[in-house]
């Protein structure tokens, strides 16, 4: 949908809906409520450790390749040709093996991500459907999908305490 059509949908919404209406609609600016509530700075901080944790042991096994490949450069003279040979091919295997480990750490924390992402965004939308439930709010819409709207209907902040009053433990599994 190009923008133009995006605004017309949006302008005819929002002026052909009843009054009634229009008080009962608030946005909320879902990243800062993932990203600064309580169990959001948590589990950033449990994947912040988790990568720094293989990265340094990606570093460390990239190192010893490095240093098994230097020995193996000075070595080339010394070696018989068919050797030499034989270790590269021992290297290459080595290296490919480092390479599709550190593919799948990355697959895997990206998936694990996701998952909890996903479980973390399910209680938040609970905490959400209560407060709206609780404050009479027909619609609740995202920050970021709107072009403007009064800073008297963000409701972020609101909805932050909720989140942290509500969610005070989240297994990450």
């Amino acid at each position: 949908m190009s923008l133009n059509k995006t605004f017309i949908f949006v302008f005819i919404f929002f002026f052909t809906i009843p009054t009634s209406y229009a008080q009962n609609i608030a946005y909320a600016n879902l990243d800062i409520i993932v990203k600064t509530s309580n169990v959001g700075k948590q589990i950033i901080s449990y994947f912040d450790k988790k990568n720094q944790k293989i990265i340094k042991e990606l570093n460390d096994k990239e190192k010893i390749i490095r240093d098994k490949e230097k020995s193996l450069i000075s070595q080339k003279n010394i070696l018989q040709e068919e050797d030499y040979k034989k270790k590269i091919e021992v290297m290459k295997k080595e290296i490919e093996e480092y390479n599709k480990n550190s593919n799948e750490y990355s697959r895997q924390i990206e998936e694990e991500k996701d998952k909890v992402s996903k479980l973390f965004l399910i209680e938040i939308n609970k905490v959400l459907s209560e407060y709206a439930e609780k404050n009479q709010i027909d619609m609740i819409f995202s920050s970021s999908q709107m072009l403007i709207g009064k800073s008297s209907l963000d409701v972020t902040e609101d909805i932050l305490k909720s989140v942290n009053k509500k969610i005070k433990k989240f297994n990450i599994k």
